[in-house]
Parts: C-alpha cells; structure tokens; sequence
C-alpha cells in the first residue's frame, strides 16, 4: 500500500511538472510571437538602408548628406532608448510598444515620398525614434510575462532574431532596391508594422507605475552627449581626421555633457537613468561588456564582407552568403544559452566562454587570412558560436538586478549600449583598415595591405576586454533575490 501511495505521488508530481512546462511552452509562444517582429523591425532598419544609398544618391542628383541618412536613424534610436524604457515603466509597456510602432510607421511614410533629401533624412529620425523604442520595450515586455530564471529561454530567441536582421538586412535592402527601387524598403515597412501591431495586441496589458515626470533638462543634456559621441566616432577617420579641430571638439563637448548629465541625474527627484541603477555591478559592467561585444559584432557583420571582396575577389553577393555561417552559429548557440540560463539560473559562465572564445579565434584568424574564403568561413561560424552566448545572459542578469519596477529602464540602459558600441566597432575598424592601407593616402585597402590582419586583432582585445569585464561580474542565482 505504501509503495502504491508513493508511486501516486510521483505520478502526481510527474503530471503537474508536465502541466506546469506546457504552461511555459504556451506562455513562451504567446509571448516571443506577439513581440518578435516588432524587435525585427527595429532591427533590420539599422542596416537594410545601407545597400540602397548608393542608388539614393543618383536619384536626387548626388547626396551629399548621404551618411545621415543611416547616421539620422542611429542616433535618434540610441537616444530613444533609455527614453522608451521609462516611458514603459510609468504607462506600460505594450502601449508604449504601440505608440512607438506609430512612430516608425509615420517616419517610414515620409521616406516613402520624401521628394528631397532632407525630407528623407527628417523622415529616417522619426523612424529611429520608433524603433529605439521596438528594440527596447520588445525586450521589457518578456520580462513582465516570465520569471527571472526563464527569461534565459526568450532572451535567446530574442538574440537569434538580432542577429537574424543584422545580416538579412544589408542583403534585403540591395535585392530590393535592384529589382523594385529604393523606396521599397520603406513601403514594405507599412504592412509589417500593422502586423508587428496586430501581433502586439495580442499581450495581456499590464498597467505601469503611473509615476513620471518629466526631465527635461536631463534628457537634454543626455541627447547632446550622446550625439556628440556617436558623430565624433561616425565621422572620425572619415569626414573628419582623428586630430582635426572639429573631432577633439565633439569629443570633449560629448565627455563633459556625460559628466554634466550625470551631475543632473544625482540631483534629479526622477531622474531619467537612476542613479542607484546604474551603481549596480551587475548592471553597469553587463552594460559595458555588451558595448564591447557589440563592438565585435558590427565590426564583423560591416568589415568581413568588404575583406572577402578585397582579399579573394568575389562577388559582393557572394561576401554576403559567407556571413550565414556567423549569423546561423549566433542564433543556434543564443538559442541554446537560454535554455541552458532558464535550466541553471546562473547566466555569467556561459557568456564568459563564449566571449574567451571568441577573442582567441579572432587572434588565431588574423595570421591566417590567406588561407582562403572557406576557411575564414569556418572561423567565423565559430566566432559567431561564441558571439551567441551574450545577449541571452546579459539581458536576464540586468533585468534581474534591476527588479519589476525598473524592468524598461535596465532593458534601455542595455540598448543604448549596444548600439553606442555597434558605431563603435564599425569606426575603429574602418579607421584601422584606412591607417594602415598600402599605398598613398586616399587609396583602398589591397590584398597585400596590412590592415586586415589589424582589425581582426583590434576586433580580438574587444572582445577579450568584454571577457574580462564579464569576469568581474558576480556570478548571480537568478532564483534568488537580488540584492
């Protein structure tokens, strides 16, 4: 009698363990499909335009300002999302998901039928407004719907789906831009936003705190920080030399806004980034290791095709294919880690690994560039592999230091990092390839120019400095409360 009591009781818990998972799988679904093409859009528009500028430019009778018209939608993204983060966590989070698909949708319509090129790149702001805040509220809103410890389960998918529109969106916006024109890629945007807000319907609302006000100087002060930031290392090496006037002005105009903003936040009854946040270990060093994978990340997605066209002569749809492996290694292993994060509760060991792996396969691929196109393939299927593990990890540790109430804020402090450190990447790359070139200044790099084997180094202390900052964070127990 005993041993049948027993045998029910396993029986029991057995079938409420299966109940309990299928309620995850279901939540899981409901959740990642109601978010993720939101996350898309905003991603994908960060690069799909970049193919298509070349073809802009002829069509207005040359564009001067053509770099805006990529550098307009960074900027007003990375400033919305910290933005967006608050906005989210005072009103909630799925409307202020809505009111930013409003935005992006308005801002695509103006590049639609933008008749100058001014009017073009206004339109791209008002795009990036909307879509700072799709990355960052998509990110915020698993956090309301799932525990700390599964949140590894839907950060991975949420990574997957990152790296999936780094890579197709270049390749999207070329196919596009040949075969239909360029403003197709901001008329596709209409119907995909209306579906990214019929899938966002579909979330349970979730009411805010209701507490905001606004600062107004503080946003102020941050937004001309960080302009100045991202435009001194977008047109550093580039418009402008790294020793011009103009560059050591926007530099030291975007150091002193930052220590200024940071003077206004400690003395602000609501600041706009707290504080006590951003003193979180936990909090700032995943911030400051995602800006140096992120680095890493860019870097490659923008430099790899340019020195497979350069180094091997293929064909620019050919470089293009050769990003798969990287991105389809990226999204297996983010799928993976946060499966592993939701099963362990314990985030930092795995990016860890993957971050050391990846800084010694980017010193190990630097010498040996001659080897052929195949065999950088391989090497960057394996860098992508290593690449996986961050997101996933550092989403859950910062949303799980920050608490419920500050889910949207910690979420924007990561996005902003993320793209500070994309702009990051993709200046110090093209600005060690252009030092270093063979030949008179002006030239471009050739197969016998050093600088390749430089960048990938560059690339490899990037991302050993993200591994050892990931070493510095405390190894959390996402079961537990944080402290």
């Amino acid at each position: 009698m005993r041993r049948s009591i027993q045998e029910q009781e396993k029986n029991d818990l057995r079938t409420n363990g299966d109940e309990a998972a299928a309620v995850l799988r279901s939540r899981f679904r409901a959740a990642f499909l109601s978010v993720a093409p939101a996350l898309f859009l905003g991603s994908v528009d960060q690069t799909i335009v970049a193919a298509a500028l070349p073809v802009i430019a002829r069509s207005f009778g040359g564009l001067a300002l053509a770099t805006w018209v990529v550098t307009g939608y960074l900027l007003a993204a990375t400033v919305a999302a910290p933005i967006y983060g608050r906005l989210g966590d005072a009103f909630g989070m799925r409307r202020m998901l809505l009111w930013s698909l409003v935005l992006f949708l308005t801002g695509s319509l103006i590049c639609a039928i933008a008749p100058s090129p001014i009017i073009l790149i206004f339109g791209r702001c008002i795009q990036g407004f909307g879509g700072g805040g799709l990355i960052t509220l998509a990110q915020a809103l698993i956090g309301e719907v799932v525990s700390p410890k599964e949140r590894g389960r839907f950060q991975g998918w949420f990574g997957a789906v990152f790296a999936l529109a780094s890579t197709i969106g270049p390749a999207a916006g070329g196919i596009m831009t040949e075969y239909i024109g360029w403003r197709s890629i901001y008329w596709i945007n209409l119907p995909l936003s209306v579906l990214a807000a019929a899938t966002a319907l579909r979330l349970q609302p979730m009411s805010g705190t209701g507490r905001y006000s606004t600062d107004s100087f503080g946003i102020l002060v941050f937004t001309a920080a960080t302009v100045s930031l991202l435009l001194s290392l977008t047109f550093g090496g580039h418009e402008l030399a790294w020793s011009s006037i103009g560059l050591i002005i926007l530099l030291i105009a975007s150091i002193l806004c930052f220590l200024l903003f940071c003077f206004v936040e400690h003395r602000s009854g609501d600041p706009l980034l707290p504080p006590h946040l951003m003193r979180k270990p936990v909090v700032w060093r995943s911030a400051l290791a995602v800006l140096f994978f992120a680095a890493v990340l860019f870097g490659l997605i923008v430099q790899l095709p340019f020195f497979l066209q350069v180094e091997f002569a293929i064909s620019t749809t050919a470089s293009g294919l050769l990003l798969i492996p990287l991105t389809v290694a990226q999204v297996i292993v983010s799928t993976a880690t946060g499966l592993r994060i939701s099963a362990t509760g314990k985030p930092r060991n795995s990016m860890l690994l993957g971050l050391t792996l990846v800084s010694l396969l980017l010193f190990l691929l630097a010498p040996t560039l001659q080897a052929g196109p195949f065999p950088v393939a391989l090497l960057t299927l394996l860098i992508g592999a290593g690449l996986g593990s961050t997101m996933p990890a550092a989403q859950t540790m910062v949303q799980w230091a920050a608490g419920s109430e500050e889910l949207g804020e910690a979420t924007g402090i990561l996005s902003f990092a993320r793209s500070v450190g994309g702009v990051l990447g993709t200046a110090v790359t093209s600005a060690v390839v252009l030092a270093t070139q063979s030949g008179h200044a002006g030239a471009s790099p050739s197969a016998n120019s050093p600088g390749f084997s430089w960048m990938f180094l560059v690339l490899g202390f990037l991302a050993m400095a993200a591994a050892l900052t990931t070493a510095t964070l405390p190894n959390v127990d996402l079961m537990s409360a944080p402290t």
